[in-house]
């Protein structure tokens, strides 16, 4: 497959960064290529940002300088992670690093299709859906305007003509032949919710003591004891599930964040209510 001269600079920075070294071997492992080759593209990003790099003769390797400035986002751990990931079987690169793979929810092209195309052309649909307080699959007819993933499944934001809201639906779930309905009438700018971004602020358990709070802090960049993250209102209880804070545990040591107390009466009316 070919690449990019600006994917093989990205992928040069994000491993100089976050490993602190980079050579040839590195560049031949990803891309396939052989020494020489990689040789000369090291070169040419060497002469392309000459302040970026330094040679080091005893680790045989190009060490990121003092005033090394990346041309790429390298604020995310993940980036990284994909960055050395390699079809080539044989590289050594990925092994340092795991992800715990979970069975993700069944979807299927079907019905994710008409679905695609009803976001994009802003269209009504009518297809299959099932419930687990409806176990029988019902014609519904919605409005879709965006897919949203929680982490495990994906699910589809859309005002549902049934109830007459903005509901969000797991994609898995969807069945049947889908019907065109003509054009929406409801859009992502009517969706209150959508629309409504709210601080999600969270804090160490008190219940720690102040060490194990600090701890906690670091973890999560806190400042001042708290981290405040901004996302939408219909996104609100999917948050709280990633960051696991969607129900009290009965230890310090198994809860270690909490939502302030303004923020959990602040958000309170965003919460599903069972």
């Amino acid at each position: 497959m070919t690449t990019t001269k600006s994917t093989r600079f990205d992928f040069i920075e994000q491993l100089a960064w976050w490993e602190g070294q980079i050579n040839a071997s590195h560049l031949m492992a990803k891309f396939n290529i052989t020494r020489a080759s990689a040789s000369n593209i090291l070169k040419e990003y060497r002469a392309k940002y000459p302040d970026n790099l330094t040679y080091n003769a005893s680790t045989k390797a190009c060490l990121p300088t003092k005033t090394f400035t990346a041309h790429c986002d390298l604020h995310k751990f993940d980036f990284y992670l994909n960055a050395i990931a390699s079809e080539n079987t044989d590289t050594k690169l990925t092994l340092c690093a795991f992800e715990v793979a979970a069975p993700l929810r069944n979807i299927h092209a079907e019905q994710v299709r008409p679905i695609l195309k009803a976001i994009r052309e802003k269209l009504a649909i009518d297809i299959g859906y099932i419930s687990l307080s409806s176990p029988d699959y019902l014609d519904r007819i919605i409005e879709p305007h965006a897919l949203i993933f929680d982490g495990l499944r994906w699910h589809v934001r859309a005002y549902c003509r049934k109830n007459q809201a903005f509901r969000d639906f797991a994609l898995s779930r969807f069945n049947g032949q889908a019907v065109f309905e003509g054009k929406a009438t409801h859009s992502a700018e009517q969706d209150q919710r959508w629309q409504t971004l709210v601080d999600v602020v969270i804090q160490p358990d008190p219940r720690l003591n102040a060490k194990q709070q600090a701890i906690i802090a670091n973890d999560f960049q806190m400042q001042k004891g708290i981290k405040t993250i901004n996302t939408r209102a219909a996104l609100v209880n999917y948050l709280l599930l990633r960051l696991r804070i969607d129900g009290y545990k009965n230890t310090p040591e198994e809860q270690q964040i909490i939502l302030t107390p303004a923020c959990q009466k602040s958000i309170s009316q965003y919460l599903p209510q069972y």
